[in-house]
């Protein structure tokens, strides 16, 4: 390996970050096209749009399925073969998506889960190797971006797409873009899967890294923290926009602003978090002040009304997407740092499994709160619960870390 200093490891760096970073605007991509194109969809195919929620489930369902198994596809194929893996997955999964038939739809939305549940423990395991504890939490930010910028390219590119070709001739742009970072990476393969070991188990207790992530203390608690936050996020971006137009009046447009002045907020967020991080050295301190940051906005949430300025509410959901969407990078270079080498990928998987588990538990909770209530905005006391739960998991955590470092975990 080279220097961490060196010209050629900041060449490294920047190219192993720009390349994860396209993939996972890919990933990212892939999974939000159809529901961007939900309602042509549904027409076409003579279903209820508000089914996509299922698509979105089985999605997460997958990612959940993978993410435990990254550590041994890590560890055979290597991390830059398994990141290949991933992209030829979410093509395959938008071709089955494409038959606009339900069961292969189905079988495709799952794939494209089984891809997304193998991007980020490779990139982490990659990123271990390029980084020094002076910027590691800032290019793990870095490379987050790519998940909001996904989003925005799906949200300006495959509606104005499926009215120009059809909605299944535009998932061939994704199609396309996938098997064109398979190819654009091999040229590195062998410089970035030297670790790799051809007789390496892939099919292994898929709880094998739970377990062992579970028994270390702090990352036992980021495991908690990845559970909650995710759980904020997702329905934060989920409901944002009904919240508005049923209980604040809002139109569907300026509604659309606020969301995407949440997905904008992620992006900038994200980098400076991570900088900020960096620069103090304080990775937990910095997830606390983000945990009490959505909490406030929660609950500022809670209290919205017409009597709101537009401008305001702008304000609030973009200081509200700064913080709830910026963690990932920070709390993702906590994990690398409380790894062993070689572990970061595993361990990264085990968090994930909870990450996505709130995922597909935050909305839930959501409507099940708002069944009770009946207002969007009350429900939004459920999720500063959570960021408060969130402070206090990630406090506990940067005691743990003190008092054990990486002590519990296996050479």
């Amino acid at each position: 390996m080279t220097q961490p200093s060196s010209p050629a490891a900041r060449a490294d760096t920047v190219r192993v970050v720009g390349i994860l970073i396209i993939v996972q605007s890919l990933g990212s991509m892939s999974s939000l096209w159809l529901p961007s194109i939900a309602p042509a969809v549904a027409a076409d195919i003579g279903i209820d749009a508000s089914m996509i929620g299922y698509q979105v489930l089985t999605m997460y369902i997958g990612a959940m399925t993978t993410s435990l198994m990254a550590g041994g596809m890590i560890a055979r194929y290597g991390p830059w073969r398994t990141t290949q893996i991933s992209a030829v997955l979410f093509g395959l999964g938008q071709l089955s998506i494409a038959t606009a038939w339900i069961p292969t739809m189905a079988l495709g939305s799952l794939v494209i889960g089984f891809g997304y549940g193998l991007v980020n423990p490779p990139a982490s395991h990659l990123l271990a190797q390029v980084t020094t504890p002076k910027n590691r939490n800032f290019v793990f930010s870095i490379r987050y971006t790519g998940m909001p910028i996904g989003g925005v390219l799906a949200g300006l590119i495959a509606p104005s797409a499926a009215l120009a070709i059809g909605w299944r001739t535009s998932l061939f742009i994704t199609i396309a873009f996938a098997f064109f970072c398979v190819i654009v990476m091999q040229p590195w393969r062998a410089r970035w899967d030297h670790d790799r070991n051809r007789d390496a188990r892939v099919w292994r207790n898929p709880l094998s890294d739970v377990v062992i992530a579970w028994r270390h203390p702090p990352l036992r608690w980021i495991c908690f923290l990845g559970f909650l936050f995710a759980g904020i996020q997702i329905s934060l971006t989920s409901f944002t926009v009904t919240m508005l137009v049923e209980d604040v009046g809002y139109t569907l447009v300026a509604a659309g602003i606020a969301l995407s002045c949440i997905q904008v907020a992620g992006v900038i967020g994200r980098v400076s978090w991570g900088a900020i991080a960096d620069r103090f050295q304080a990775g937990f301190m910095v997830l606390a002040v983000i945990g009490a940051i959505s909490f406030v906005c929660a609950m500022l949430a809670v209290t919205l009304s017409d009597a709101w300025s537009t401008v305001l509410v702008y304000v609030l959901f973009f200081v509200f997407g700064f913080a709830a969407m910026g963690w990932n990078g920070v709390c993702m270079g906590e994990v690398a740092r409380l790894s062993r080498p070689g572990l970061a990928g595993n361990m990264t998987g085990a968090v994930l499994f909870f990450t996505f588990s709130g995922v597909v538990g935050g909305p839930v909770a959501f409507a099940a709160a708002h069944a009770v209530t009946g207002r969007y905005t009350t429900t939004f006391i459920l999720t500063g619960g959570l960021a408060l739960l969130g402070v206090g998991a990630i406090l506990i955590g940067r005691a743990k870390a003190k008092q054990f470092g990486t002590e519990t975990l296996p050479t």
